[in-house]
């Protein structure tokens, strides 16, 4: 994490609310393979140029689906009502990797 200085609070609930949804779903359905005892997760939060940047990656079986299920559904509705942008990338067997920007708006 690379955050300064403390940011408003409407967006670090937001950041919380995505972070733990994120770490929820990997939990869920990363499925580890046999080699490990769980999958691994990583994230970045960074503020730089006005916003607050957060990577969420782990290492599991891909083919998340925002249409499959709400929990996406809801990050994407909650960063976009916050004027902030949103990308996954879940290739099937490659791991799933979650980007949100968010503006800071003087926070």
């Amino acid at each position: 994490m690379d955050i300064e200085p403390r940011l408003s609070e409407p967006i670090e609930v937001a950041a919380y609310y995505i972070v733990s949804e994120a770490l929820t779903n990997a939990a869920k359905h990363a499925q580890a393979s046999v080699a490990h005892v769980a999958s691994v997760a990583h994230v970045e939060a960074r503020t730089r140029d006005g916003g607050l940047h957060i990577s969420v990656r782990d290492d599991g079986v891909g083919g998340a689906d925002p249409r499959q299920g709400s929990g996406l559904i809801g990050l994407i509705d909650r960063v976009e009502a916050m004027g902030g942008t949103i990308s996954l990338s879940s290739p099937t067997g490659q791991g799933t990797s979650l980007l949100v920007d968010l503006p800071i708006k003087g926070g």
